[in-house]
């Protein structure tokens, strides 16, 4: 089990504001190539915040770059989904590392593990506890905002990007909306290099005009955003559309007769991931890569 440092950071944040912080000292590469952020044991069962901690709080396994050791060319932050427990997030983590390397990635990978098991998966009236982890996602992407703050402040020069499975696309497009109205983020002139969402567990119409908080987000935020959907997700057909009574975009992509952000870019990688919606990453890694890349040609 990792062991983590906490950050604090001295200025407070309202809703639209994340405050700038001081970095830790420099620590040792993670020996499983990859570095953690983490929010565990910051939320309840019932998705409220527990003693001790703001929105804002994370904590490091003492290799981020940025954070625990010098800048790097460019970082990845890998947010998993829904109902990962510590050891099955690290686990998820390695297979986006080891799947993005041999894919080719020349950059640094760093996992943000959230408690996304929090939540009472027996409570008939929480829908096996999903509404609460959907308020649990949202949450993070404040730690997620004020940590991809820190790290722009601190490493202006090095390349941002973002992946995430499922649910943790809640976690990232929350994060967007944040720093899209924050005024450190915008006065920096600070964007993601790319945004790249695997079978996202979010409706449909997200990154298109209907959502217009989310639009402006992925279009000013990110040089260029990438979903791949699968129309045969099996867990997204008989979860989410019962739950939410909406399609997910990463069963459907985004909902038709919409119009998206225009550096959002769809990908249907139905082909590849068919039913499995544990299988993008080891699927879907070379187009990851590759749109990586070229990602001001989408811009």
């Amino acid at each position: 089990m990792k062991e983590f440092t906490r950050r604090r950071y001295v200025q407070s944040a309202t809703a639209a504001t994340a405050g700038l912080g001081v970095l830790g000292a420099a620590g040792v590469a993670s020996a499983s190539g990859y570095s953690v952020i983490s929010t565990r044991g910051h939320y309840s069962g019932d998705g409220d915040l527990n003693s001790g901690y703001s929105v804002l709080d994370y904590e490091t396994d003492g290799s981020v770059p940025g954070e625990d050791t010098g800048c790097v060319s460019e970082l990845t932050v890998h947010v998993h989904g829904y109902d990962n427990d510590e050891q099955t997030a690290l686990t998820n983590f390695q297979e986006a590392y080891d799947n993005l390397i041999g894919a080719g990635y020349g950059g640094e990978i760093a996992g943000f593990t959230w408690d996304s098991n929090a939540p009472n998966k027996y409570d008939p009236l929480d829908w096996g506890g999903f509404g609460t982890g959907q308020e649990i996602a949202q949450q993070n992407g404040y730690a997620l905002a004020q940590f991809a703050l820190n790290y722009k402040y601190w490493c202006p020069n090095s390349d941002l990007r973002l992946t995430c499975h499922s649910l943790g696309a809640q976690v990232v497009l929350n994060a967007l909306r944040i720093l899209n109205v924050n005024d450190d983020w915008n006065g920096g002139n600070y964007r993601f290099a790319s945004v790249h969402m695997l079978g996202a567990a979010q409706d449909n119409e997200a990154p298109t005009t209907e959502w217009m908080d989310t639009y402006n987000a992925i279009s000013d935020e990110t040089v260029a955003t990438f979903g791949y959907h699968s129309e045969d997700d099996s867990t997204l057909q008989n979860l989410y559309w019962p739950r939410e009574l909406d399609r997910a975009l990463g069963e459907t992509g985004y909902e038709d007769g919409n119009t998206p952000a225009p550096n959002y870019v769809e990908n249907d990688v139905t082909s590849q991931v068919g039913s499995d919606h544990s299988s993008y990453m080891v699927n879907c890694a070379d187009e990851i890569v590759y749109h990586m890349a070229n990602d001001s040609y989408y811009g």
